[in-house]
């Protein structure tokens, strides 16, 4: 019988200025190209593209249930940086490296309910991908 291949969310695991984030269930990667246009006269009205991105960028979002403050600790912290170390580990052993700016964090707290958080962030510099070997 064959069994399907997949990660689980909760295998994907992430430290954010070296120390883990904790209440953290939702969390997501956009990975943008900005496209060049190199179209022209002679593209017969057909759009084109140079094949190398203009700016590359990562966008990153967590979500999830408040258990400590830290994210506002870091937004309020006494330095004025407001950009992070990211290290995300794979089940398979792959990690991706990038620094990331902090670009908003919100708490909502209900009155019968546990109090949740969403925060973005964008990358800063070049990431690093390391393959895993599994």
């Amino acid at each position: 019988m064959t069994v399907g291949i997949g990660i689980i969310g909760r295998e994907i695991t992430f430290t954010l200025g070296g120390g883990a984030l904790v209440g953290v269930n939702s969390k997501g990667f956009t990975f943008n190209n900005e496209a060049l246009d190199t179209t022209d006269d002679g593209s017969s009205g057909w759009q084109e593209r140079l094949a190398t991105p203009g700016v590359k960028s990562l966008e990153f979002t967590m979500s999830g249930i408040v258990k400590n403050l830290e994210l506002v600790n870091a937004y309020s912290g006494t330095g004025t940086s407001q950009i992070f170390p990211v290290v995300v580990d794979y089940p398979d052993g792959s990690q991706l490296e990038f620094d990331a700016f902090m670009d908003s964090v919100s708490k909502t707290g209900e009155s019968n309910a546990l109090a949740t958080f969403d925060a973005s962030f964008s990358s800063s510099g070049a990431l690093t991908f390391t393959p895993g070997g599994a």
